[in-house]
């Protein structure tokens, strides 16, 4: 595992998880396995995890830092949107909790060739999956100004999305990560600060290549349907919009009625399958925040799913 990967809130994770004997346990976001590495040292429960990661820099990594848990360990080469299937085909029917961390590693942030990170010169990549087609030089180079726009504003919450995207198309072609951090600074008008002006424009083109938001709602659903009674779902997000989905997502399942509250009569049929751990979000400490600042904008959600 990189130096520089440290996970976040494991022990608020390894809590909320509410470990069993002989339970078998979900890491969708394997990474380069600090959660999973955390989980397993933080137990003397004879625990399985499956750690499904699709970036096979990841894995290598990852089977490394797990080395002393092979028997214990399960690693999946496949995304959490195959949750489902791919837990199944291993002929595992039910688990006691399921984890999601959607944040980057520090081997993608850090990684040269990625395009993940305007601090480093890079080719416009940012894929998780390097087997698949569109990557972000594709929607910086071809999107339309309109395109472009909702993009920056519905998935970076980029308030100066529309003259960012006019500086865009104006300088086509754009090859790497260090022109388009450029373009951004000079169009949005904002100094280099704390936050780096790029950051939103970089989070939403991110997202649009790899389809997060639909993918967290599907990643979501099937960790829900794989979970046993009271088995625990635990997401970790990093900013609202994820955030907002996760919310959503557990309020909508924590309710036995999900029609328009203008309808007199239920006509859904929805009923309640998970119900909510943690009312308030869970934030690092400040303590972990100065360890680790890349931290601070982490927000851990807890749901439990019901008896049935």
């Amino acid at each position: 595992m990189s130096p520089k990967h440290i996970p976040v809130l494991t022990e608020e994770v390894v809590t909320a998880l509410n470990l069993k004997a002989s339970g078998t346990y979900i890491d969708c976001t394997l990474g380069e396995g600090g959660h999973t590495r955390q989980i397993l040292e933080s137990t003397d429960l004879p625990i399985r995890i499956l750690g499904f990661e699709i970036d096979s820099k990841a894995i290598q990594s990852a089977k490394e830092t797990l080395r002393n848990y092979r028997d214990q360990v399960t690693i999946v080469n496949a995304s959490y949107i195959d949750l489902y299937n791919q837990t199944i085909q291993l002929g595992i029917m039910k688990v006691e909790g399921v984890v999601f961390d959607l944040g980057l590693s520090s081997l993608q942030l850090g990684g040269s060739d990625r395009g993940f990170s305007f601090r480093t010169e890079s080719p416009l990549d940012m894929r998780f999956d390097q087997s698949q087609e569109l990557d972000a030089w594709q929607i910086v180079n071809f999107c339309t100004e309109q395109e472009l726009t909702e993009i920056l504003r519905d998935l970076g919450d980029e308030p100066y999305a529309r003259r960012i995207s006019k500086s865009i198309l104006k300088s086509r072609p754009i090859n790497t990560t260090g022109q388009l951090a450029k373009i951004i600074v000079k169009s949005s008008g904002r100094k280099v600060g704390k936050i780096h002006p790029a950051t939103r424009s970089f989070q939403a083109i991110r997202m649009k290549v790899n389809d997060e938001l639909n993918n967290i709602r599907k990643g979501l659903d099937q960790a829900a349907r794989l979970l046993s009674a009271e088995g625990r779902l635990v997401v970790i997000s990093y900013h609202s919009i994820e955030d907002r989905v996760i919310k959503k997502y557990i309020s909508e399942a924590s309710k036995d009625c999900i029609c328009d509250p203008r309808i007199i009569e239920c006509v859904c049929e929805h009923k309640a399958y998970l119900k909510s751990i943690n009312k308030k979000i869970v934030k690092p400490k400040i303590n972990e925040i100065k360890l680790n600042p890349r931290s601070r904008s982490a927000k851990l959600r807890v749901a439990q799913k019901l008896l049935n």
